[in-house]
């Protein structure tokens, strides 16, 4: 399997590990996604004049009809969230992609690959995205509302409605980590055959060139996945039903 450099030190006297290829990584996949909003919105116009403002547009739309317009109301929320939905799409499709098209590794060691397989960043993204439920529950709707939620279906429920959060956590971390870390797993399994012989060569050839067209599908899948989880989590604190 892969190797990983960690830098180890301290911080407020406690030991840090900082795993440096997902660093490398994930500065990598911040960079990368701003500079594809940047091209995609360059150019806006009043009336489209470029395939870019369609992306964007035709991105945009879709986002705001099958994302939040499914889970919470447009008129009270959507347009506050919009650019949430929109960033953590474009972000993760990035992410998940990276790996597919460019692996840069030196010493045995990879430094360039998909940020989101690695358990650690995908684990981090969910936790951030489940504090963001719970803080546009407050936000929006107040205590009152934001604690019914636990007690509306009586109190004996609420314990479970607790254990639900976690749960929650962890299979949206879990199931995008899943997805993508396979995926590269067979992808190098793949580039191991193809240095096997002329056959071995023509089956891993033909298998990568297969796999990695199926992979970018998977990767913009799962971006989307994990934005209309977060938003239908979003919805249970927010809604006035829940």
């Amino acid at each position: 399997m892969e190797k990983h450099t960690y830098l180890i030190t301290k911080l407020f006297g406690y030991d840090i590990t900082i795993n440096i290829p997902s660093v490398i990584t994930t500065l990598i996949t911040v960079a990368l996604t701003f500079v594809f909003v940047m091209f995609i919105t360059s150019r806006i116009r009043l009336r489209p004049d470029s395939k870019r403002q369609n992306m964007a547009e035709l991105l945009a739309v879709f986002v705001a009809d099958n994302v939040i317009k499914a889970n919470v109301s447009w008129r009270k929320y959507g347009k506050g969230l919009w650019a949430t939905a929109l960033t953590l799409i474009s972000l993760i499709a990035v992410a998940n992609t990276i790996g597919v098209l460019i692996e840069v590794s030196y010493n045995g060691v990879v430094y360039v690959n998909s940020v989101t397989a690695d358990p650690t960043f995908t684990f981090s993204l969910a936790l951030l995205v489940i504090l963001f439920t719970h803080y546009a529950g407050f936000k929006y709707k107040g205590s009152k509302h934001y604690l019914g939620t636990y007690t509306s279906a009586g109190i004996g429920i609420t314990p479970f409605k607790i254990l639900e959060e976690f749960t929650n956590l962890l299979t949206l971390s879990m199931r995008l980590f899943g997805n993508i870390y396979a995926g590269e797993v067979l992808l190098a399994l793949l580039g191991s055959l193809a240095t096997v012989g002329v056959f071995g060569a023509i089956a891993g050839v033909s298998g990568l060139v297969v796999w990695k067209g199926f992979s970018l599908f998977i990767g913009v899948i799962q971006a989307y996945i994990f934005t209309i989880l977060s938003f239908t989590y979003l919805s249970h604190k927010i809604s006035d039903e829940h």
